[in-house]
């Protein structure tokens, strides 16, 4: 055979054979979507169908210093699956058709750009049928998980006010804060079982520091307040003090009375039986469709 005939005819086969191996892989996205979140939301959800044709879609999220990353895939179709890669650090993370999960968390302390294809096998599905998908992306912190700051008031002729809460290894702070008039003085008690957690007390209205209970050994606190001062107040935890997915309860009280006088009676029913925080948004995923 001669020679320019054998090569032309091996390079036929090779095209043949790369076109037919071309065939038989998923359809890639020439640009993936990119996954944005809207203002004051940790969570954004895509939606999307695959079917034998159109068997995979790729997504990107940038997710900043500090953040958790974190991925939910639900379908009707269990044969549907995502990879995640760290595009910024060039590393394949995860396939969940090997691991089986259908949810993904990872810390970043760096920021860090992912790439995300939600895919299934072609041969799974029939032609002219559809797999739905909602792919929920989260991106949240330790503030993103901490509870809405409490505003604490007092009623008519009743010098305490009090409120009962809990903190958890990823929520592990919740802020309170209190006004006191002018010539009052206040007082602030924490109650809990957990000997781990203390609180701060700031002086809004002059930009002051007053107390750490955690350095004073203290699980109570008062002043005297010449003029009207905000104050705001800090329960927290080291996080390793809390075992995960367990919580710590306390009740904060604090007495607003007259400076000079005689302390208020400790208000009745205090207790560290406390109702759990309030879920946020960074626990709370979008609905799914």
């Amino acid at each position: 055979m001669p020679r320019f005939h054998f090569l032309r005819s091996t390079a036929v086969g090779l095209s043949l054979g790369m076109a037919a191996a071309c065939m038989s892989l998923p359809a890639f996205a020439t640009t993936p979507d990119t996954v944005t979140f809207a203002a004051n939301s940790v969570w954004a959800q895509e939606i999307g169908n695959l079917d034998h044709s159109d068997s995979s879609h790729d997504y990107t999220v940038a997710i900043a210093a500090g953040k958790t990353l974190q991925l939910n895939l639900l379908s009707n179709n269990a044969n549907v699956y995502f990879k995640v890669n760290d595009q910024t650090h060039d590393k394949q993370l995860l396939d969940s058709h090997k691991t089986g999960a259908s949810t993904w968390s990872s810390p970043n302390a760096t920021a860090t750009t992912y790439a995300i294809q939600v895919y299934m096998d072609p041969d799974a599905v029939k032609r002219g049928e559809t797999a739905k998908y909602a792919l929920q992306v989260g991106q949240y912190g330790a503030a993103d998980l901490q509870p809405p700051t409490t505003a604490m008031t007092f009623q008519a002729n009743q010098p305490w006010s009090v409120e009962n809460g809990s903190l958890a290894s990823g929520a592990a702070a919740h802020d309170y804060t209190v006004s006191i008039a002018a010539g009052m003085a206040v007082k602030v008690n924490l109650v809990a079982s957990n000997p781990q957690l203390h609180f701060k007390v700031d002086d809004q209205t002059h930009d002051k520091k007053l107390v750490d209970t955690s350095t004073t050994g203290a699980n109570t606190w008062s002043e005297s307040a010449a003029t009207a001062t905000a104050y705001m107040i800090q329960v927290y935890a080291d996080p390793a003090a809390i075992p995960t997915g367990q919580q710590a309860r306390f009740t904060l009280q604090v007495a607003q009375y007259g400076s000079g006088g005689a302390q208020p009676t400790q208000p009745a029913g205090a207790t560290t039986a406390a109702s759990p925080a309030a879920a946020t948004s960074a626990s709370t995923p979008p609905a799914s469709p």
